[in-house]
């Protein structure tokens, strides 16, 4: 009787080990499969360009390293650099409508832009499909991937004219996709970040980072803002449940991109991070 419970208990182990096992190949296939697209995608990045924070200063965007800083390696210090050679507005427009148009018809015509946020892993093709469904496990070459891709919101057009767009992505363990948007909840993190960078086929622009929030998956005022609403509301509640918050005294008129993701904590949260696109400055230099 004895012999049969260790065969029995050794044959539960031995289960238990090779589902284990097999998770962690899934895993670590998944986050293999994200690189290798990630690094064919790249091929057709804008050119990386510096961006400005609050008191004027440059500030080289880190992003050019491919390695972003994680979340135990928080600085209050930026890296100053005011020797880097900064191509012109019209230069980087140029090279950034190329670099979409390319993408657009080497990978993937429902590419829409270009998103990229310094110091984190955020340097990735935005797509937009009618099925919000779709992306969540096809890769930007449409292809099965646990990883999916970073995609607009169904109900906003691809022009980001919309009062509020928004860009969902996954939040993945390695950082890579939205992994990083937590970043934003650490106030030295989100001082020192107050930009990051979409592209457009028209020209490049610079996103203002104004608050992080952890909300319920049916947010009203957030996933429910597409076409602004009641301003003033929506201004008030950003205001009132952000974990942080900078006051860009956004208005009725601006146009402003949320980015999505799940929350470790809960599967009903969610983590965003609000920008207003810059349209009167383009991209910072």
């Amino acid at each position: 009787m004895r012999v049969f419970f260790y065969r029995g208990f050794l044959v539960v182990i031995i289960a238990a080990l090779s589902i284990s096992l097999y998770n962690m190949l899934i895993i670590r296939n998944t986050y293999v499969h994200e690189e290798r697209v990630h690094t064919a995608v790249s091929t057709y990045a804008p050119p990386f360009k510096k961006t400005v924070n609050q008191t004027g200063a440059n500030i080289a965007n880190t992003g050019d390293t491919g390695k972003p800083i994680e979340n135990n390696e928080i600085s209050a210090e930026a890296e100053i650099d005011a020797e880097a050679e900064v191509n012109t507005e019209a230069e980087v427009s140029a090279e950034a409508n190329y670099s979409i148009a390319d993408a657009r018809q080497n990978i993937n015509k429902d590419i829409a832009a270009w998103l990229r946020v310094p110091n984190t892993y955020i340097d990735y093709p935005v797509v937009r499909s009618d099925d919000n469904s779709f992306y969540l496990n096809h890769d930007v070459y449409k292809e099965r991937a646990a990883s999916g891709a970073l995609f607009i919101d169904k109900r906003n057009n691809d022009g980001f004219m919309d009062f509020n767009t928004i860009i969902y992505g996954h939040n993945m363990k390695n950082g890579s996709m939205f992994g990083q948007l937590n970043n934003f909840g650490n106030q030295i993190f989100f001082s020192t970040n107050p930009v990051g960078q979409l592209f457009l086929s028209d020209r490049p622009y610079t996103i203002e980072i104004f608050a992080y929030l952890k909300i319920m998956q049916d947010d009203k005022y957030i996933y429910g803002s597409l076409s602004g609403g009641n301003f003033d509301e929506f201004n008030e509640y950003v205001r009132a449940a952000a974990v942080n918050y900078r006051d860009i005294q956004l208005s009725g008129s601006d146009h402003i991109v949320t980015l999505s993701t799940c929350s470790n904590d809960d599967a009903n949260i969610r983590m965003v991070v609000l920008a207003r696109i810059d349209r009167a400055g383009g991209c910072s230099k």
